[in-house]
């Protein structure tokens, strides 16, 4: 195996060890010995990959930002029917790392860097909503879907007993009264 990739592969299993313990334990959770059991390896193992703490956590969160926005919307954005598009996105809503998540948004009350990479991770998201359903819903209409739906999926991921039922109910109720909409205006 190629050495190179060695260290790589071993960054990996902690990032994926990382989102993992937020998911199960929460932000109080979240501490660098069950990041390593999580990974299976020693905390000499964790020092060999990672400067500190603080740089792993400045890594996981752009990791988060990459595995559940960018690679996703990027994804998406490859769909060329726009309501398949728009099923794409909901889909892609509806399978977010929601514990990760729910852990992250505690995480950024009290860490600042966070609670920066949050809001451009919001932004994003829903500049990304509101840019591929432009074709669909026109420029106003679809900024205002992409805001409910993004105040959907924060409020989901913040409610104390989230339903990943009625939040599909709500974001699929949102985007057929939209394409109904639609559908009534062409006729």
């Amino acid at each position: 195996m190629d050495s190179d990739a060695e260290p790589d592969k071993l960054r990996g299993r902690f990032l994926h060890a990382g989102m993992t313990v937020l998911a199960r334990d929460g932000y109080s959770g979240f501490k660098q010995a069950s990041v390593c059991t999580e990974a299976g390896v020693t905390t000499g193992a964790f020092y060999h990959s990672f400067r500190n703490w603080k740089a792993f956590e400045t890594e996981l969160i752009a990791h988060w930002r990459v595995e559940a926005t960018d690679r996703l919307v990027d994804a998406a954005r490859s769909v060329t029917d726009p309501r398949d598009r728009i099923d794409a996105l909901t889909t892609i809503a509806l399978n977010l790392p929601h514990g990760t998540e729910r852990a992250i948004r505690s995480w950024a009350a009290v860490d600042s860097s966070v609670h920066d990479a949050l809001t451009e991770v919001e932004n994003a998201r829903r500049a990304a909503i509101a840019d591929m359903g432009v074709e669909l819903f026109g420029t106003e209409l679809s900024q205002r879907l992409a805001a409910t739906a993004m105040m959907l999926l924060t409020g989901f991921e913040n409610a104390a007993n989230p339903s990943i039922d009625d939040f599909e109910w709500a974001i699929r109720t949102v985007t057929d009264t939209a394409l109904a909409f639609v559908d009534a205006r062409q006729e």
